[in-house]
């Protein structure tokens, strides 16, 4: 349309209404449309079919890596020496990548979710150092499990198990490749011994001894799985309910035995950053919290990061809330801070678990071996999450397995040994967010952000034409008066 063919009130129509339809429109979406991207990223968070969300929970759309850091013990043959200190030489990292796949799921009507997890690791020797058949010796620990199971028992018992030990394959240590230390597993004569004999007083449940064998590629080993879906209530989003169908995990006594906090994978948005968040460690039985400690950047995205503090491996010492995790009758025997001990959850093997290199533990653990440095760049346990959309932006689980080795004088392997936790090897989860996934979390992040930005462009057009109108009426101007010798030429 040709505004010159217009006449002042079509051309006071088209600019007052244009403007405030602008300003409405503006005024609308400025107020409306933060809401509006709340639920919008919200219901993208949601698990449920046909969200990024539940397809990146399905199976992992990052690299997941696991490494795995062996202690070779140099110096077995001096264990009855008190004045030479254990010495242990860190092998590795033995990388693997890491994918997992949820698998068997069922969703429920009061929005959780069951589900099993398969897990498949896959050796990448170009992270690693070292290749799966570097040779690593470690205690025996099939007959430091015997050992300790019976120790309570009466001294013709004993005498017989002592027997068995000597001449049925009981050893103080061994050495064997890492990869059957890790995956493989390897066979062994007292492991044979035992399923032969198949006695409930010793209960040895696995047919070949590695720390993780029969796991590569399981269904069932984590457990299953119940959590929360989050279509109720979105700060419920991946809080666990039931670990194999039950609320409490059996190993520990209330409130330490309760099943809590997430998997590690999936948080809730808008999380509050003074919070201390809490994961649930299968390996261990038993959840775990971290607290928040500074931020983390990686692609744009500011992260906040929670970590292992003294409290999150304390059994009592220094916590008092934290004495439930210690599984024994007296106080006294409850592990020194730093260590918290998993036999109920480990076959009653004396497993102890702690940071790596006894980071945070307390420094008699250091001490009574050689071979430790704990360092916090390197042994801290921490998660970086993004807490506006929860996604996690950097994830480094590490942990170290110990095994608990003290004298017994019925034991011939064990007479007249030093009493030392003995670290066997430590572990590092790792994953990092992709700059693709960064990209979305962005966009969700900003998403209020850019409808405000653009609502209020609409309302500085709206009030251009508002002005603009306003000003041409009390000038006067809506039409142009044409000069006289510009009208005699136009005749």
């Amino acid at each position: 349309m040709c505004c010159r063919c217009c006449g002042e009130t079509q051309r006071k129509v088209w600019v007052f209404g244009l403007g405030s339809l602008l300003l409405v429109l503006g005024i609308l979406i400025v107020v409306f449309w933060p809401a509006i991207a709340d639920n919008l990223v919200e219901d993208g968070l949601t698990l449920k079919p046909g969200t990024d969300a539940y397809d990146s929970w399905l199976e992992a759309p990052i690299p997941i890596y696991l490494s795995f850091y062996m202690f070779n013990w140099t110096n077995p043959e001096d264990i009855r020496d008190p004045n030479i200190k254990p010495n242990f030489v860190e092998m590795g990292p033995y990388t693997f990548l890491e994918k997992h796949k949820k698998e068997n799921y069922t969703f429920y009507d009061n929005a959780t979710v069951a589900y099993y997890e398969r897990r498949t690791w896959f050796f990448d020797p170009e992270k690693s150092n070292g290749t799966l058949d570097d040779m690593v010796t470690a205690a025996h620990a099939i007959t430091a499990t015997v050992a300790d199971e019976m120790r309570n028992q009466r001294k013709i018992v004993k005498k017989i198990i002592n027997f068995m030990l000597n001449y049925e394959g009981g050893k103080l240590f061994v050495t064997k490749p890492v990869g059957e230390w890790i995956f493989d597993g390897y066979q062994d004569n007292i492991t044979d011994f035992l399923n032969l004999f198949n006695t409930s007083m010793i209960d040895i449940p696995y047919k070949r001894f590695g720390w993780l064998a029969d796991r590569n590629e399981s269904l069932t080993y984590d457990g299953l799985f119940t959590i929360h879906t989050g279509t109720d209530d979105i700060s419920n989003l991946g809080r666990l309910t039931h670990w194999n169908g039950k609320a409490e995990t059996g190993f520990y006594k209330k409130p330490c035995g309760v099943v809590n906090g997430t998997t590690g994978d999936l948080f809730p948005p808008k999380m509050n950053v003074r919070d201390e968040i809490t994961i649930f460690a299968t390996d261990a039985c038993r959840f775990m919290n971290l607290r928040p400690r500074g931020t983390y950047e990686n692609h744009g995205l500011t992260a906040t990061k929670w970590v292992g503090t003294e409290e999150t491996l304390d059994s009592g010492e220094n916590y008092p809330n934290q004495k439930c995790f210690c599984d024994s009758e007296r106080f006294e025997e409850c592990p020194k801070t730093g260590v918290v001990e998993c036999k109920a959850c480990r076959d009653k093997a004396p497993i102890y678990s702690s940071f790596p290199h006894f980071y945070l533990a307390d420094q008699s653990y250091v001490d009574a071996v050689s071979g430790m440095k704990p360092e916090k760049e390197k042994h801290e346990f921490f998660l970086a999450v993004e807490p506006t959309t929860g996604v996690p932006v950097q994830v480094h689980g590490r942990i170290q397995i110990n095994m608990m080795i003290e004298p017994d004088d019925d034991y011939d392997i064990y007479r007249g040994v030093q009493k030392v936790l003995m670290p066997m090897f430590w572990f590092d989860q790792y994953a990092e967010l992709s700059s693709e996934l960064a990209s979305k979390a962005k966009l969700a992040i900003n998403l209020s952000s850019y409808g405000i930005i653009f609502g209020s462009c609409l309302i500085a057009v709206a009030s251009v034409f508002l002005i603009t109108g306003i000003t041409l009426t009390v000038t006067k101007k809506w039409v142009r008066e044409i000069p006289e010798d510009e009208d005699i030429l136009t005749n």
